[in-house]
């Protein structure tokens, strides 16, 4: 032990500078079976975690069991193109975080036999083929996640924290542990549940809730600050600005909101301030889309004078941007200044910047707390239903049935790709709260290795919201509102709202099983469903609809690269594809000199051997036809 911390009238606590002697520590006070929770995403103690798990590797005695979710490390690039691109952006978005041992190991299926790795929410997409990941996954609701760590026993909570001026905060991972805490030690005792407090001075020290007494750890661990790890803000395209203008239309002034994440919830943040900062671009971008509105009458056009207040299971960078406009100002909770709630944070490097430079008094009106008080109406249900005043729910989708039912999380095959998080409680709030709404955002379709494919189908072996609890769903093509409604209009619904492409199958199927009429017809409108016509709609509009609305960590050409080796990556998907582009690149291609930034950022302005010139033609193809600016 390196010392003793003083705060107040708080008893001393154990503090140690290093972080082997503090795992050591750990393991003397609980034994040798550690059963360790880790908060999901972002706030995990990961020195303290990376010295426990070093330990138990050398000594076959010692069993460690991880209970967590979202473990973050930086992603593998590959050779190529990949890595001459993301190789530099890691430092922009990783920094020194420091990359969890036990992960990396995984990845790689080297986690040793005295390890036991258990979460309820994987890195989304990054392990559909890691066997380990997807037997040792457990499907729980957020709200149901601490019920399973404490029937497991759990004798071990290690968690990132920031301090300020002798506070403490929980700061990014309120969520579960809030609860957890008292729940263990009044479960097993103080001396059977020890809670480590691993110091960053570069998480932002969050107030309200997510403020703990120093007498709420038993041990804290000193470090000299490392870097959060940062995923980059996504790219939103005109298909995820259609669909977040669609959803922003729906919200009611005065009422609560939630939105989920990446680029469909970016899009419907942005959106939302759009509305509110000049609703005479928000309404007549609105006016050249296409298709149907849905209950426009449940919502607006118009800026939110009465306010908005935030109830969100993850507080995101759009959520953020959302408050700094001003637009979440309605105080929902009687005596307090709070507008907006959420359970845990988690974000590229400009919305941490923003959180830890935002003035108090912005910083006053959020309150990270207990993912229970956000994510469920049950424990304290008056009160909660007098602050959700006409909520809306906003989050995404995978897939949609023609019937209504909502797939987020897992493939057809059981495959995980992410994991169930609260979208099912936000849903089932939608239909127990007086005046919600349940908002589904789904793109129509996906491009994948050159393939397109419908998100609209008729039927699908995984299911994450059932159909008796199917709502309102947003595409680019509109919006389809399928409560209350019988099977055959809620498939009519549904295909007005689907890609042109498709609707003939669909159709066919829903004929087949009875749920259409054999002479049904499609109406000349849903021909016009094409990617297309979205773009011809909002192109005009781009203006108003930026790529990165919140900003972002990319330079100008790296914005322009990443879109262009995306669409290069999906027409070389197979080996054809693969003839054909180079064919294509090698025959024709657009000057070099007009895109000599772009490839002095890849290393090839002077190419060396074939392999390098070949990437040059395919890089110039590229940006090309996705039309970027030329220098």
């Amino acid at each position: 032990m390196d010392g003793q911390v003083q705060d107040g009238e708080a008893a001393s606590l154990p503090a140690f500078s290093s972080p082997e002697e503090c795992a050591k520590a750990v393991v003397e006070k609980v034994g040798k079976d550690i059963r360790l929770a880790l908060p999901l995403g972002l706030g995990k103690a990961n020195k303290l975690t990376n010295a426990l798990y070093a330990i138990v590797k050398e000594d076959p005695s010692l069993h460690l069991t991880i209970y967590t979710a979202l473990s973050i490390i930086r992603p593998k690039l590959g050779d190529g193109l990949p890595a001459r691109f993301g190789g530099p952006l890691l430092e922009k978005f990783f920094g020194d975080y420091p990359d969890l041992h036990y992960a990396t190991d995984r990845a790689k299926g080297a986690l040793p036999s005295n390890v036991k790795v258990e979460e309820f929410f994987l890195s989304t997409g990054t392990l559909l083929g890691n066997a380990y990941a997807q037997r040792h996954y457990n499907s729980v609701n957020y709200t149901h996640a601490m019920r399973r760590i404490i029937a497991e026993g759990v004798n071990v909570l290690g968690q990132m924290i920031s301090r300020r001026d002798g506070r403490y905060s929980l700061s990014c991972n309120s969520d579960l542990s809030l609860d957890l805490i008292p729940l263990m030690r009044d479960k097993v005792g103080r001396e059977n549940f020890i809670v480590v407090g691993e110091l960053n001075d570069r998480l932002p020290f969050m107030p309200n809730d997510a403020e703990v007494p120093p007498d709420e750890f038993d041990m804290l661990l000193e470090t000299d600050g490392y870097d959060l790890a940062g995923p980059p803000a996504p790219r939103v395209d005109l298909t995820s600005h259609a669909i977040g203008l669609r959803a922003a239309q729906l919200v009611r002034d005065g009422g609560t909101l939630q939105i989920g994440i990446g680029s469909l919830g970016d899009g419907a943040a942005q959106s939302v301030r759009l509305r509110h900062a000049n609703p005479e671009a928000f309404r007549s971008a609105l006016t050249d889309l296409p298709g149907p509105g849905g209950p426009k009458e449940e919502g607006g056009d118009d800026p939110f004078s009465q306010g908005l207040y935030g109830c969100t299971e993850m507080f995101t960078q759009g959520m953020f941007e959302i408050l700094r406009a001003g637009i979440f100002s309605r105080r929902a909770h009687e005596g307090r200044d709070i507008t907006i709630d959420g359970g845990f944070f988690l974000g590229p490097q400009t919305f941490y910047r923003g959180l830890r430079e935002v003035s108090d008094e912005t910083l006053n009106l959020i309150n990270m707390t207990s993912v229970d008080d956000v994510n469920a109406l049950y424990g304290n249900e008056k009160v909660r239903r007098r602050e959700r005043v006409d909520a809306r729910f906003i989050n995404i989708a995978m897939k949609a049935t023609c019937l209504g039912a909502i797939t987020s999380d897992a493939l057809e095959d059981g495959r995980v790709v992410s994991g169930v998080g609260g979208q099912y409680n936000f849903v089932a709030q939608a239909h127990e709260l007086e005046g919600a709404r349940s908002i589904i955002l789904l793109k129509a379709a996906r491009e994948s290795k050159g393939k397109v494919e419908s998100n609209i189908v008729w039927s699908y072996g995984h299911v994450t919201v059932p159909r008796h609890l199917r709502d309102i769903v947003v595409t680019e093509y509109g919006v389809a509102d399928l409560r209350g409604q019988p099977d055959e209009e809620c498939v009519k619904r549904m295909l007005a709202i689907t890609d042109a492409r498709f609707i003939d199958g669909l159709v066919e199927e829903a004929i087949a099983a009875k749920k259409l009429a054999k002479g049904f017809t499609v109406p000349p409108a849903w021909r016009e469903n094409t990617p297309a016509a979205i773009d011809r709609a909002l192109r005009p509009h781009a203006g108003h609809l930026p790529p990165y609305p919140f900003g972002t960590e990319l330079d100008d050409i790296e914005q322009d690269l990443a879109p262009a080796l995306e669409h290069l990556q999906d027409h070389t998907a197979t080996l054809p594809q693969r003839i054909a582009y180079i064919a294509g690149a090698l025959s024709s291609a657009p000057s070099a000199k007009a895109y000599a930034p772009h490839l002095a950022r890849l290393g090839l302005e002077k190419t060396k051997g074939l392999q390098e010139f070949l990437w040059k033609r395919l890089v110039l193809k590229s940006l090309g036809e996705i039309s970027v600016r030329a220098v």
